[in-house]
């Protein structure tokens, strides 16, 4: 996954296109699961800074896919990714509409409980009830003064993005900041700890005038 981040300097279209989406920070996060096994995993994410937009790069079977999750229209876009002589090309394949099909959070009424351990590091409870009896996961988080703000707290849980609010509300809002690094606890035995790698990349890529609307099927993303 690593040679993606050099290799993003070509693309093939064949579509009239509409929207665009560009990407200037490539982040690389490194996992070493800790339970139930240990193992290591490295995964790359685009970023676009601008607006929030992150891509996404899947790997299955050998195969690549990117997958762009437009969280203001509830929308995700799939590209083909394919490698050849050294240049990458991407085909925009369908898009997932989740707008009438938003799926309930059995999660919503836990209990988030977020402390400020130092000026840099934060622990987050989630407590499945009231009485903080029984916990869903704990995470440590680590920042970094950054160039510019990246926030994204990590966790299995629907919640996440009013951690990342929780957690900015400690901060200095005339200073950037990135989550350096993750380490979480489940309650279910899973445990993990992340790192990240951030460099800069200047790229773009663009949708369709009319999209192709499909249901959702991670296997089916493959079989092309």
């Amino acid at each position: 996954m690593k040679k993606l981040a050099l290799l993003f300097l070509v693309f093939t279209f064949i579509n009239i296109f509409s929207q665009e989406y560009h990407f200037d920070y490539s982040i690389e996060s490194q996992t070493d699961q800790i339970k139930p096994n240990k193992e290591k995993s490295i995964s790359t994410t685009f970023y676009d800074s601008k607006n929030n937009i992150h891509l996404h790069i899947d790997k299955y079977n050998n195969k690549l896919r990117g997958v762009i999750y437009d969280r203001n229209k509830d929308l995700r876009h799939s590209f083909k990714i394919t490698e050849t002589k050294g240049f990458v090309t991407f085909e925009y394949t369908h898009t997932n509409d989740f707008s009438k099909n938003k799926h309930k959070d059995p999660a919503k009424d836990d209990i988030l409980e977020i402390k400020k351990t130092d000026s840099l590091q934060y622990q987050i409870i989630g407590y499945k009830n009231e009485k903080k009896t029984k916990k869903r996961f704990t995470a440590w988080v680590t920042l970094e003064k950054s160039k510019f703000n990246y926030l994204e707290i990590g966790i299995d849980h629907g919640r996440s993005n009013e951690m990342q609010e929780k957690v900015k509300g400690f901060l200095d809002p005339n200073l950037n900041y990135i989550v350096k690094r993750m380490q979480v606890n489940y309650s279910t035995g899973y445990s993990y700890d992340s790192s990240l790698k951030i460099t800069n990349v200047d790229f773009s890529l663009k949708l369709p005038e009319k999209l192709t609307i499909k249901e959702y099927d991670f296997f089916g993303e493959f079989q092309d």
